[in-house]
């Protein structure tokens, strides 16, 4: 049964499924594009198209998280106001450079970026700071905007650097770092989406029904991240490294 022009109700379902765990995990840890990339690459469909589409379905679902922490009051709104305009502007130049790169190099430079942040997260953190004021504006940025660059030029993973550059430079506990990636990542988000939207990359009958998925995903894990706190999430960021890790040596060397 036919439900878009290219795409089979079996395709959906497949969407469907990966858009839910990987919205689960990236509400959590982030690095669902881990889940939702190789997915769309399955299909067949080019990086490029691929990372937009991600892009647009992963929007949903960090948007889902983003109330979901914020009705739980666990945002740190200081933190998101200071960074959130320079996360959008590097996303927004990270999308726009991307199209320039060749494939080969876009795989090499996020295997690359996952063994820095794993020896971060597992890095002795400071203590954590309770008085914003020890936060200074000019750290906040330079601890979030590369990471928006990031985002806009390759994607995943972005929310999981963004949790550990909170925890390791901010000194945040993880579940207020958690918490706070997300209004950013969804800023990153709208930046990379709108470069993507009007390059006329996204495939609007892969990204929405997995964009869908992500919703409920995302609304299941940001429950059980409060739920769990501090050290549940450690873990999960741990798996999600290693799992995106292994990923991408996988595909590097078999394809």
């Amino acid at each position: 049964m036919e439900i878009f022009t290219d795409i089979t109700l079996s395709w959906v379902i497949f969407l469907v499924v990966a858009g839910f765990v990987a919205g689960y995990i990236d509400s959590i840890a982030g690095g669902g594009g881990m889940i939702q990339i190789p997915a769309l690459l399955f299909m067949g469909i080019s990086p490029v198209h691929v990372l937009a589409s991600n892009k647009i379905a992963s929007f949903f679902g960090v948007l889902m998280a983003t109330i979901k922490y914020a009705t739980s009051k666990k945002i740190s709104w200081y933190i998101v106001f200071v960074a959130i305009l320079p996360c959008l502007v590097f996303s927004y130049i990270g999308s726009s450079l991307v199209m320039f790169l060749s494939d080969e190099t876009i795989k090499w430079a996020i295997l690359i970026a996952i063994p820095i942040a794993l020896a971060f997260l597992l890095k002795k953190s400071k203590k954590i700071k309770k008085d914003k004021e020890e936060v200074t504006k000019k750290r906040i940025i330079l601890s979030t905007a590369p990471i928006g660059f990031y985002d806009g030029l390759l994607g995943p993973g972005t929310g999981t650097y963004l949790t550990i550059s909170m925890k390791k430079f901010l000194s945040l506990d993880y579940l207020t770092a958690t918490a706070s990636t997300k209004p950013l990542n969804f800023a990153t988000n709208v930046g990379a989406a709108i470069a993507f939207i009007f390059a006329g990359k996204v495939l609007w009958a892969v990204a929405l029904p997995m964009g869908l998925a992500n919703i409920a995903g995302s609304y299941a894990g940001s429950h059980f991240a409060i739920k769990g706190g501090e050290e549940f999430i450690k873990k999960v960021l741990i798996f999600v490294l290693i799992f995106m890790l292994v990923g991408n040596i996988i595909k590097i060397f078999v394809s």
